[in-house]
């Protein structure tokens, strides 16, 4: 009698378990990400290098933190220096197409990155973007 009163307590202590893993595990949802984005100024003009051209570029940055936010604003003169360093760099043949300016965008967040020392920049968007 005893033997069959404990294995009826382990059975319901199993079923119990198992249901609450289940339930946590496949009933929980996805935590969202949000998205913050940051304007390091006015937009980037400036020659290209071996060109008689100019870019013109307005940027956007992504980050996931928002105390991020405050960190990009007291390092904006270094980001602003960076991305000019990085935009006269380039020759109008290399900004060409959808690939020139994803090798653009990556090298922006690459080198912001490294200023902010850590990988804290999601994505790079161009609000306006005009090579002449």
């Amino acid at each position: 009698m005893k033997n069959n009163i404990i294995i009826i307590i382990l059975i319901v202590v199993i079923i119990a378990f198992g249901s609450a893993f289940f339930f946590f595990n496949y009933n929980s949802k996805p935590a969202k990400i949000v998205y913050y984005n940051y304007s390091p100024g006015s937009e980037f003009i400036t020659n290209l290098k071996g060109d008689d051209k100019f870019i013109k570029a307005g940027i956007e940055l992504e980050v996931t933190d928002k105390n991020v936010l405050k960190e990009l604003s007291d390092q904006n003169p270094k980001i602003r220096d960076a991305i000019i360093q990085i935009l006269r760099n380039e020759t109008a043949q290399d900004l060409e197409g959808s690939e020139g300016q994803a090798k653009l965008q990556n090298q922006i967040k690459s080198q912001i990155n490294k200023i902010l020392g850590a990988n804290k920049i999601t994505n790079v968007y161009f609000d306006d973007f005009i090579v002449q």
